[in-house]
């Protein structure tokens, strides 16, 4: 499990974990990539922005796939009380990702 410091807040990236043999029992997967990194992310007034590499959008295709990813992505942050919408990008793209 990553660990992402902002300020004195740690946020846990857990959207990039593996499932435990525990959790994968509990039929709990994850729809991203092995080997995704997160290049930056910051939360700033209710804003989380979080910057992947080339590794997200790798051999993904069909509209399902990557709904699942976006949900995955954006869930996991707005756990969080102090984000309110999360912006994905990738090497600094949003416009062009993530595509079916």
């Amino acid at each position: 499990m990553g660990f992402v410091v902002l300020g004195s807040v740690f946020l846990t990236v857990r959207f990039l974990a593996r499932p435990t043999l525990k959790e994968q029992g509990e039929n709990f997967f994850t729809s991203i990539n092995p080997g995704v990194k997160v290049q930056k992310l910051a939360i700033e007034n209710g804003v989380a922005r979080v910057d992947f590499d080339d590794q997200l959008e790798s051999r993904v295709g069909g509209s399902c796939r990557v709904a699942a990813i976006r949900s995955q992505i954006t869930e996991t942050l707005k756990q969080f009380p102090s984000v309110k919408t999360v912006v994905i990008s990738i090497n600094g793209r949003t416009e062009d990702i993530l595509q079916p």
